[in-house]
């Protein structure tokens, strides 16, 4: 079962020889911890290569589902995964009563359940659609049934398993956090993929409950209006099948079955000729899906290198940006220009006027490290350090605009220039081909580094940028294609997801020696309402008692029941008592929470849980925080035997509001609400948000 959302809410002048002052030591480790990912957040887009390490993953319904774009980095505009699913894997029929869902067969054959749930007397209204393949595209819209099985396909594999692959996504976001409580989290991709305990999952069940999601069962009508599944296959499908299926689905209420060569195209961005796979009005406006062929485009290439707080291993919010192009000169050495805005050098320039106002933000190193885009290396080369190098071929300057430009030789004299980078200034490749190596400014606020670029291969071919208005992904089936996102340009072989923010300046192309094959989606950003304020069970009037006020200062504010408390500008203390149904707002300041001391508060059944499936009886007692700040507020429990520490609770979404959560115990033999935290998606949550006594 998955789940549905029930409420839903980014030239020269001044020209000085450097000053000999600075002199680190180049074979320093660049701060301590090593990396292995494979792909990274760089400005809010994201490019992942398929079975990344780094990606969040989880086993679910027998099967491996890696997270591609979360909730969390699409602000709950879509969710994207690799379903790979081993022989005899796959989910039951269940229904989304909130999100679509589309599915593309990207490795292996795959049987679709669409309709009712297999086995239903009545097969009009339920159907198996065996042996789709590779190429197979099918919109399951929202309160459609819809199931995936993997009967024999070992097509694909992901570390030692075998089987077949889905490319899923999902609109609106929501569906990973469900993944995120109900998964087993994945540690190693190489192990066996664990067998689904048999029958439905209670997690996924209590998780579903509150957010409205359910099974297919039979006899189950999707309302009227509801938008119909889209079946596209591949024109190279085998003529049996397709002729099968159409037979099967054609002229059948609810479905819409074509091949490609059937569907829509139409010219879009940069030219490219587009087959529509599923359009705006098939999908209720919400997102279109496309296919597209892209042919090679020669191109010259350059080596650059772009600098941002985001590209750093743990991202830092700099303003401060640079820009580097490097080159191997005919003499083996390399010459390099680095052009760094928002930063102040003036301990490396005789003049005394500094670049910026903030005393923080004063350069303290710049280098050329080791390191893949996401990792941690070593210093390779102390551009500021004289001694190491002629300084007589290194120049800094202050630019009209307050930039700073640095440039310089490094010198196989001055220092062995490693193989490995040589070797890719020498013979770079495709645009966005990346070096395993970088530059690093680092400050007196940010020692270990406050702005970063990969070194790695660009272009000047790239059609005009555009900037998106929508959240756009693609997934890359065949060939490599290089984006231009920002200043960055980054290559996408085969495989590989790329998300582009709304609002992002970006281009793509084709530079490298085959037709490149891709799906280009377009997510259509939707109106977020805000969170609500859980508080109730639904029937009664949410009637409250007239707001108790707190002071500028530290106040101390008690509820009884039925209690509206408002903390002031200091660190407060909002208690409540022994009632029940109190909305609790803080302040400005830090503070503390205190929903339960020495006794659980008053509570009321409440009876939206599904005790009939073996979930325990739920009582709530109506709490509600209404402000809570991750990092600055904390929420206490004292006094309670049965719970001492984070790891006695359970956190859930609040009943129809998947972006507030229900901080639950389980005690003598039922479930109780102890507060509902409004507009805090329960994995946001942790044992650091909470005290105990």
């Amino acid at each position: 079962m998955t789940h549905p959302i029930g409420s839903l809410p980014i030239y020269p002048s001044n020209t000085v020889t450097l000053n000999s002052s600075q002199n680190d030591d180049d074979t320093e480790d660049h701060q301590n911890s090593q990396s292995t990912n494979t792909s990274r957040v760089v400005d809010d887009y994201l490019l992942v290569p398929q079975d990344d390490p780094s990606r969040p993953a989880i086993y679910t319904s027998g099967d491996l589902y890696t997270f591609l774009a979360t909730t969390k980095e699409t602000n709950f505009g879509f969710n994207a995964f690799d379903f790979f699913v081993p022989a005899g894997g796959g989910p039951p029929p269940h229904i989304h009563n909130y999100e679509h869902e589309a599915f593309f067969v990207t490795e292996g054959n795959f049987r679709f359940f669409l309709g009712n749930e297999a086995g239903v007397p009545d097969t009009d209204k339920q159907f198996i659609l065996d042996g789709l393949p590779a190429g197979t595209f099918i919109f399951g819209a929202r309160l459609r049934p819809h199931g995936f099985a993997n009967p024999n396909s070992t097509a694909a594999t992901s570390g030692t398993n075998e089987g077949g692959r889905i490319f899923s996504l999902t609109t609106p976001g929501g569906l990973d956090l469900l993944f995120d409580f109900a998964g087993k989290p994945v540690t190693n991709r190489n192990n066996p993929i664990p067998l689904p305990s048999p029958g439905v999952d209670p997690k996924q069940l209590e998780f579903g409950q509150r957010t409205g999601g359910s099974v297919a069962f039979p006899g189950y009508e999707p309302p009227p209006g509801t938008l119909n599944y889209v079946l596209v296959l591949p024109d190279d499908a085998p003529e049996d099948l397709k002729e099968n299926i159409k037979s099967q689905l054609t002229g059948i209420d609810g479905f819409s079955v074509s091949t490609y060569s059937e569907r829509p195209t139409f010219t879009g961005p940069f030219g490219i000729d587009y087959t529509s796979l599923a359009s705006l009005p098939e999908t209720g406006n919400e997102l279109s899906y496309n296919e597209f062929s892209l042919a090679p485009k020669a191109t010259n290439t350059f080596v650059q290198a772009n600098l941002n707080g985001n590209q750093e291993v743990d991202p830092i919010k700099s303003l401060a940006t640079g820009v580097a192009n490097i080159k191997l000169n005919e003499q083996g050495d390399i010459d390099y220009s680095l052009t760094v805005k928002g930063l102040n050098f003036e301990k490396f320039v005789e003049w005394g006027t500094p670049q910026t106002s903030d005393n923080k933000d004063y350069v303290t190193g710049i280098y050329i490290d080791s390191g893949d885009g996401g990792s941690n290396g070593s210093h390779v080369f102390n551009i500021l350090d004289p001694s190491h190098q002629d300084g007589s071929y290194q120049w800094i300057w202050s630019n009209p605009d307050g930039d700073t430009t640095i440039n310089g030789t490094w010198h196989q004299t001055d220092k062995e220039i490693p193989t490995d980078l040589s070797d890719f200034l020498a013979h770079s490749g495709l645009p966005g081909q990346e070096s395993g190596f970088n530059f690093e400014v680092d400050t007196s606020d940010h020692p270990t580094g406050e702005i970063r670029g990969q070194i790695a291969s660009t272009t000047n071919d790239f059609p005009d940028q555009v900037a998106s208005e929508d959240y756009e992904a693609f997934y890359v089936r065949k060939g490599q294609l290089s984006f231009k996102i920002g200043d960055e340009t980054r290559l996408a072989g085969p495989d590989t997801f790329v998300y582009i923010p709304p609002g992002k300046e970006y281009s793509l192309g084709n530079f490298g020696q085959e037709t490149v094959d891709s799906l280009a989606i377009s997510v259509i950003p939707q109106a977020q309402t805000p969170p609500q304020v859980p508080g109730n069970t639904g029937d009664e009037a949410n009637q409250f008692n007239p707001p108790i006020y707190g002071t500028s200062g530290d106040d101390v504010l008690v509820a009884g029941s039925n209690d509206q408390l408002f903390g002031g500008e200091g660190d407060d203390i909002l208690k409540i008592g022994s009632g029940g149904h109190n909305l609790l707002y803080g302040g400005s300041g830090s503070d503390l929470f205190w929903i339960a001391d020495g006794r659980i508060p008053d509570t009321v059944p409440d009876t939206r849980q599904l005790t009939d499936f073996g979930l325990p009886p739920l009582e709530d007692t109506q709490n509600t925080i209404v402000n809570f700040t991750l990092s600055v507020d904390k929420i206490r429990i004292s006094g309670i035997s049965d719970i001492s520490s984070f790891d006695n609770l359970k956190l859930l979404p609040a009943f129809g509001d998947i972006r507030s959560t229900s901080i639950i115990a389980s005690l003598d033999g039922k479930d109780v609400s102890l507060a509902n935290v409004s507009g805090i998606v329960f994995n946001q949550l942790s044992a650091a948000d909470f005290v105990f006594a």
